[in-house]
């Protein structure tokens, strides 16, 4: 084989091998991520998961009432009747830290919402605080989802997260905890489900 058709044959070999390398990594994160890449990320904790085995107050809790609505501006969702409500103090992400967090439990949709205040970080790495929603779906949901699987949404302000406008964005997670679609995102007043668009 003559040098220049040596040559020929590396230069395609490397070609086809940058195009598998970039496909397995296109692969291996959510397209949503790779339209958001200053998203929110929240880390889901152990605590999601025992709180959809047991969607109810502690014997700690505090501020026990019915009320329709969790959360405050961008970042809040309405029950579908009189729920549930309470705070307690609770490590939900796993970050060592105890916060305070406000729960509300609506029954009929089998959903117990989350909100607080706290950190986060975006998902270039750049630390944040702001209003934090949860959904976590338990037994017997009505929506089927298995229990410990749901969903949170971030209300950005503007220039956090490399965000030029204010706004609300989300992700979904399975059971483990592991986010599975991310993207602009806001709750179906009627439903109480988060949706999340992605951009194609």
């Amino acid at each position: 084989m003559k040098n220049w058709q040596l040559l020929a044959a590396l230069n395609l070999g490397f070609a086809l091998l940058a195009v598998l390398v970039t496909q397995s990594l296109a692969q291996s994160v959510p397209q949503s991520q790779t339209n958001t890449a200053g998203a929110p990320r929240v880390k889901v904790g152990a605590a999601v998961a025992a709180a959809a085995n047991s969607p109810g107050p502690s014997s700690t809790a505090k501020n026990q009432a019915q009320k329709t609505s969790i959360g405050t501006g961008a970042a809040t969702v309405k029950s579908s009747g009189p729920a549930a409500y309470w705070t307690d103090l609770v490590d939900i992400d796993d970050d060592g830290q105890i916060e305070d967090n406000q729960f509300l439990f609506d029954a009929a949709r089998g959903i117990l919402y989350t909100y607080r205040d706290d950190n986060y970080t975006c998902m270039n790495g750049t630390p944040e605080n702001g209003s934090v929603l949860m959904g976590i779906y338990t037994k017997g949901n009505k929506a089927g989802q298995p229990a410990g699987s749901g969903w949170y949404m971030v209300a950005v302000k503007a220039g956090q997260c490399g965000m030029k406008n204010a706004g609300t964005f989300g992700c979904r997670f399975d059971a483990s905890g592991k986010l599975t679609q991310c993207g602009t995102a806001n709750v179906n007043e009627k439903s109480g489900e988060l949706e999340v668009a992605i951009k194609q």
